[in-house]
């Protein structure tokens, strides 16, 4: 037969393990979970259809995405990062264009990519924090 202490610390630990998996399952799938914003910056004199592509679809560096968050008011989330842009418009060119956000999820590997304590420099020291924060915030 089954002690009451045994039968209590089951009950806990599985109550637990499954807060644990709800937490972690939500955290996933949410944009917002975990982020920093920067504020609004005039984008007068920088392309920001260039930008965006740059940004989607160029090589992962986190010294090209923080320049490019940096100027289209972007922001950084555990598993997300995303610029705000102004949508699609006409051949003419709007006096106040409607803003939306676009994101691009980490993969894998780069959430488990080396960052450092001076971005684009390679050669400096290892922020060990920011590399371990996919493993360490979820806890």
């Amino acid at each position: 037969m089954v002690d009451n202490r045994y039968a209590t610390a089951l009950v806990i630990g599985s109550v637990l393990s499954l807060l644990a998996t709800v937490y972690l399952s939500v955290a996933v799938g949410t944009q917002h979970w975990y982020q920093y914003s920067c504020p609004p910056v005039k984008r007068e004199g920088s392309n920001a259809s260039e930008l965006r592509e740059e940004f989607i679809n160029g090589e992962f560096d986190e010294k090209t995405y923080s320049d490019t968050m940096f100027r289209l008011n972007g922001t950084l989330g555990l598993w997300w990062r995303c610029i705000l842009v102004p949508s699609q418009s006409h051949w003419f060119k709007e006096p106040d264009p409607k803003m939306e956000r676009q994101c691009v999820s980490f993969t894998l590997p780069q959430q488990f990519s080396p960052k450092y304590k001076y971005p684009g420099n390679h050669n400096g020291e290892e922020d060990v924090l920011r590399t371990c924060e996919f493993t360490l915030l979820p806890l």
